[in-house]
């Protein structure tokens, strides 16, 4: 799941009053969100991307974190949003997903994008042995990907308590998470519209045909402000 690359530290970008906070996958950083970063902030939209605790280029302490760690640094990334723009959407890719939708139980706000999202995750030692890749030993991370598969089970719980409109997409070729995940989203939200988009993988803000995803993304803010 991480890609590490140039521009892997945290964004703020104060556009208009329209905000977006825009949540990475585990073990990644806001280069894996960061071509959809930059087509948001085009469009004047104010646009928070943070470094989740114990992740980065590096992610050298991503083994001594949990959930709640993450889930109070995306916290904090919220409130800096919130600060400056009366409303707020929420982006997540991968782990991400699951935390953008656990923050949208818990606060108000505009809008849920979720990108891949690893909503039916379980198999924490097979992700492990997967990611060791990308992230070295797996035992160093795999207290962390326990602490994943924890937020997953979280998640659907929570799931009753989002009220927001949710966008749940995800590639038909994405072999890191159950092929139904975002369907299972969409089964479970009331407000929730399911895009499965045909050819893509996992990354799907890196891949090609990225533009178009951001588009869908933009398109998807707008319709819930418009029913204000």
């Amino acid at each position: 799941m991480p890609i590490v690359m140039r521009n892997s530290g945290p964004v703020f970008v104060q556009g208009g009053p329209v905000g977006c906070l825009v949540l990475h996958g585990f073990g990644g950083s806001p280069a894996e969100v960061r071509p959809l970063v930059d087509y948001l902030a085009a469009r004047k939209l104010t646009v928070c991307a943070p470094v989740l605790p114990g992740h980065g280029p590096e992610a050298a302490d991503l083994g001594r974190t949990r959930f709640r760690h993450w889930i109070r640094g995306a916290e904090a990334a919220l409130g800096q949003v919130r600060a400056v723009c009366a409303e707020v959407h929420l982006v997540g890719f991968s782990m991400g997903g699951l935390i953008a939708l656990h923050l949208a139980a818990r606060h108000a706000v505009r809008s849920v994008c979720t990108l891949a999202a690893p909503i039916l995750l379980e198999d924490a030692e097979g992700l492990g042995a997967r990611m060791a890749a990308y992230l070295g030993t797996p035992a160093r991370v795999m207290p962390a990907l326990r602490s994943l598969v924890r937020l997953a089970r979280l998640t659907r719980r929570q799931l009753g308590r989002v009220e927001a409109p949710v966008l749940a997409v995800q590639g038909d070729r994405d072999d890191w998470i159950a092929p139904d995940s975002a369907a299972y989203l969409a089964a479970r939200l009331p407000s929730a519209r399911l895009l499965v988009l045909p050819g893509r993988g996992h990354f799907l803000v890196l891949e090609r045909g990225r533009d178009e995803v951001a588009a869908q993304v933009v398109d998807w803010m707008i319709v819930p402000r418009e029913q204000k």
